[in-house]
């Protein structure tokens, strides 16, 4: 029987896909995981249950279980990428994940001023602890050699995360991700909104990802209302999106390694299609763009100069003793430590793992979409992959240039009901659940892939030097922001 079914077979819900278990049925599931071929996609909790949404290739589907007694059957041990969900479920909610192959904290690293802020009666947190902020655990003393830390306490401009790095020798041994310097309590921003507002902050959730975010949520919107799902002319700022973040990460990779033409290169393109944005959509950054009130004609002529460009920046890659050449072999993530911790979107794909999620999507036509040139696993193959994407977006884009705008379906003032929505994001799925009642928003989740990146770090720097961290984080396009919400 298969994970689907045995989901299956729990009560029906009102949300297509979601099956609420029984405390059994939850635990006969979780002892499925390690046989499952389906893939954990998040794992979240409102207060009254916990979620858990998987996908396994035909579709995404759910399951719920009761936590009257504020416990519930853990799945990380049989599923690491679910820890990281459980810890900040924790440190939301106060709900206990049993059996949990981890418990400190994610988000809460002892600043807030309440416990368990989702609560409806949080209870005043204690003291803010004293002593270093940074301390080494036992796992890293046991490391032994130099201690180093990588993120903004170290002085450079980097996300709003920290490395502690554990190099007994050249290469890196033990990696301690902290997180929670990035968190905006967005689950209890969105709660109480009206839809409209809601739209509003999923667009800033992630700069480089903020029409997959919107294009999710919209979607979430119509599963809960039962209307049909926004289409029409999404195609575009949701193609224009992907050129954009995949040049914006060449051009840093190239800035890093000292390659100054590739770098210009990709810089000069990125302009270009940020002053397109702006002229098309009014948004350099392509914020609130959905619902899509007007035709998008995008001129030929400036496609093709992007097109032509975009062949130029491959050409300057693959040259000899170019940044291919450089970054072959470094920063590995293999297809099993991908599959593992649940890495989908373009580093997933560079290691081997699942084809791109757009390909079920209504909007994009059969045969638009490639499979990935490169799977090693390494920088290479996923700028390659970047590349690779970057062809296919321009392809798209020629091909639906002028999609005009379908008139939007609002939805009732008094809507009632609970849907689920996916965009194929340029680093991966993103994911927007919401129950929605007399049309403001009761509950509310996001899942963002840069969570699954953060969480296989340890294996991905594992044997690299410590001047690869910068690239390798770079590389995977991994968001702070969006890990943390």
């Amino acid at each position: 029987m298969t994970l689907r079914d045995l989901v299956g077979e729990g009560r029906s819900t009102a949300c297509a896909g979601r099956s609420e278990l029984t405390l059994e049925g939850w635990g006969t599931m979780v002892e499925a995981l390690p046989h499952a071929a389906a893939r954990l996609c998040g794992l979240w909790a409102d207060g009254v249950q916990v979620h858990a949404l998987f996908y396994d290739g035909t579709g995404p589907f759910m399951a719920s279980v009761g936590v009257a007694d504020g416990r519930y059957h853990a799945l990380s041990p049989w599923c690491p990428g679910a820890g990281a969900y459980e810890r900040i479920i924790h440190d939301l909610w106060g709900i206990e994940a049993m059996g949990a192959s981890g418990t400190a904290p994610w988000l809460d690293q002892g600043r807030w001023g309440m416990t368990w802020p989702l609560r409806d009666r949080a209870p005043p947190a204690p003291p803010a602890p004293d002593g270093v902020e940074f301390a080494d655990g036992p796992v890293m003393e046991r490391a032994g050699g130099t201690m180093l830390g990588y993120g903004p306490a170290e002085g450079g401009f980097h996300a709003p995360l920290h490395l502690r790095l554990g190099l007994p020798g050249q290469g890196i041994l033990q990696v301690h991700p902290r997180m929670g310097y990035a968190h905006r309590g967005l689950c209890a921003r969105m709660r109480g909104n009206t839809l409209a507002e809601g739209g509003h902050l999923a667009a800033r959730i992630d700069a480089g990802a903020t029409v997959a975010h919107q294009l999710a949520f919209a979607r979430a919107v119509a599963a809960a209302g039962g209307t049909d799902s926004p289409g029409g002319g999404a195609i575009v700022p949701a193609e224009l999106e992907r050129v954009a973040t995949h040049l914006d990460v060449l051009a840093q990779m190239a800035d890093m390694l000292g390659d100054g033409r590739l770098a210009s290169q990709a810089a000069t393109l990125l302009e270009g299609v940020r002053q397109l944005c702006h002229a098309a959509y009014g948004h350099r950054l392509l914020f609130d763009v959905l619902p899509i009130r007007s035709t998008a004609v995008l001129a030929p002529q400036v496609l093709e100069e992007l097109q032509m460009g975009c062949m130029a920046l491959r050409r300057l890659f693959w040259r000899p003793r170019g940044l291919a050449a450089q970054l072959m072999g470094r920063g590995v993530l293999p297809a099993a430590t991908a599959r593992q911790w649940g890495i989908a979107g373009c580093a997933g794909r560079a290691s081997g793992g699942e084809a791109d999620l757009r390909r079920h999507d209504p909007l994009y036509a059969p045969g638009w979409l490639a499979h990935s040139p490169r799977t090693d696993g390494d920088m290479t193959a996923r700028l390659a992959t970047r590349l690779h994407e970057l062809g296919e977006s321009m392809e798209i884009l020629r091909t639906v240039a002028a999609v005009p705008a379908l008139p939007a379906q609002p939805p009732a003032e008094d809507m009632c009901g609970e849907g689920l929505g996916l965009a194929e994001g340029p680093a991966g799925p993103v994911w927007h659940w919401l129950r929605v009642h007399d049309g403001r928003i009761a509950a509310w989740w996001c899942g963002d892939p840069s969570l699954a990146h953060i969480q296989a770090l340890p294996a991905i720097l594992s044997g690299a030097v410590y001047e690869d961290v910068a690239p390798i984080l770079t590389s995977l396009g991994l968001s702070a922001a969006g890990a943390d919400l």
